[in-house]
């Protein structure tokens, strides 16, 4: 999770927490993403944005029999993860706006809570879609749910709960706008504090 420079002390402090109300919600997170996944059938993903890897070692050490690659802004956080953690998929250093592939290269493209970073979130995902020959699977923040959590969290109090790398605040309704300008959505919902959309290119 994360293309943003700024998002991976974040995205690496969440996924390390050991505080266990923010593990649950992120295991539950985790879940969905898994059976969405296993709902397309696909056999290789692209996952965009994948930070350390986090995602990508939750699928493999959950037995989801998929040929995963992920990329990233970062190469800190490509670094750490290939350091440590046992996922042994391919991570490339990467920009989201100009990916490094071909036009239809993967039947599933996955970008988690990474939109929300991007000042043109709209342009982002259509190179998600340029690059994925059936299905983009997103995830961003639920609107105010994520951040009157991160208030009771007692975390960000000066801005209200606005987390300050995310240059978008996503209703379901505003999330589904934006993706619906570039994508059809196949299913979206809520796993709290986040919401998800699995999507579908939309052929010319």
């Amino acid at each position: 999770m994360g293309n943003h420079p700024l998002s991976q002390h974040g995205n690496r402090q969440k996924h390390l927490s050991n505080n266990p109300v923010q593990r649950f919600l992120l295991d539950k997170f985790h879940q969905k993403i898994l059976r969405l996944i296993r709902q397309t059938g696909v056999r290789r993903l692209l996952d965009v944005g994948c930070g350390e890897g986090f995602v990508i070692n939750y699928l493999q050490r959950h037995n989801l029999s998929v040929a995963a690659m992920g990329g990233d802004f970062s190469l800190d956080a490509l670094l750490w993860g290939c350091a440590n953690l046992n996922h042994n998929a391919p991570l490339t250093n990467f920009n989201i706006h100009h990916l490094p592939f071909p036009d239809d290269s993967f039947p599933l493209v996955t970008c988690l809570e990474v939109l929300e970073h991007l000042p043109d979130s709209a342009a982002g995902l259509q190179e998600l879609a340029r690059v994925s020959s059936e299905y983009v699977l997103l995830s961003v923040p639920h609107e105010p749910f994520f951040r009157g959590g991160n208030l009771l969290r007692g975390k960000h109090l000066a801005a209200f709960g606005n987390d300050p790398e995310h240059l978008h605040n996503y209703s379901g309704r505003s999330f589904r706008q934006m993706a619906k300008s570039v994508v059809d959505i196949i299913w979206h919902g809520y796993v709290f504090p986040w919401q998800i959309a699995l999507t579908r290119k939309r052929q010319r």
